[in-house]
């Protein structure tokens, strides 16, 4: 019996003791020297930090012990935070690690907009930032800005599946266009050429491509050379100027 009572009080004692643990943060939050005065931000090159203050929204009475998940789902309704951790720096600062959304194309809309892989609109200053990035219209002969969201939406992800898994042709492009059958067209700057293929095209085919269009290139003068087309399976088609009156 003295057993079963001496294993109630321990019982009783670690609960109340547990209680007391679990308020020691609400008594710390309204200790003074606790009030947050001061946000770091690491790992932002959009976001800044007067922006990160005003997207937290903090009271003059916030603490550091305050509850961080509200905070985080504050930064993570912004379009330029991907995600976000949020560490305690006492006695009186937040750090904020930042992992931002990254702008893949410009859309003109009818200025030149930055938009990220899903093609939202991304609020970033292209020219103070100097973004080196392709353009994404729709067919040619449509107006500007007249791609509809669905084909923002697949333009903008064809183009951040290739500047991930093909760089080295993606970093040739200085613009992709969707037209309204759902093919992509790619124009290479220099020498100029046009690169026709369809939503998904794997690396193979793509490098596949290249190398019949160097060896055009290398036989024929490269500015006759306007076209390659890698929508059809197993073939790739370049096609010269002289085939089209020039």
């Amino acid at each position: 019996m003295k057993r079963w009572l001496s294993f109630l009080f321990v019982l009783a004692l670690a609960v109340a003791l547990g209680g007391v643990v679990r308020r020691i943060p609400e008594a710390l939050a309204e200790v003074e020297a606790f009030r947050v005065t001061e946000v770091r931000l690491r790992g932002e090159r959009f976001f800044t930090q007067e922006e990160a203050i005003r997207t937290l929204a903090l009271e003059s009475t916030a603490s550091v012990w305050d509850d961080t998940k509200v905070l985080k789902s504050r930064l993570l309704e912004h379009p330029l935070v991907k995600d976000v951790r949020i560490y305690r720096r006492f006695p009186h600062a937040l750090l904020l690690k930042v992992v931002e959304v990254e702008p893949v194309a410009l859309f003109p809309n009818p200025t030149l907009e930055p938009v990220d892989e899903t093609g939202r609109t991304l609020p970033i200053d292209p020219a103070a930032h100097k973004l080196d990035l392709p353009i994404m219209t729709a067919a040619p002969g449509t107006a500007a800005g007249s791609l509809s969201h669905e084909g923002l939406r697949v333009l903008a992800g064809e183009i951040a599946r290739l500047a991930h898994g093909d760089p080295e042709f993606h970093a040739r492009i200085s613009d992709y266009a969707l037209h309204p059958k759902g093919d992509v067209t790619a124009r290479i700057t220099d020498p100029p050429v046009k690169v026709h293929f369809r939503p998904g095209l794997q690396s193979s085919r793509i490098k596949a491509g290249l190398r019949v269009l160097a060896h055009a290139q290398d036989r024929f003068d490269e500015g006759n050379v306007v076209d390659l087309d890698l929508r059809f399976d197993d073939q790739v088609v370049v096609r010269f100027g002289r085939a089209e009156g020039r």
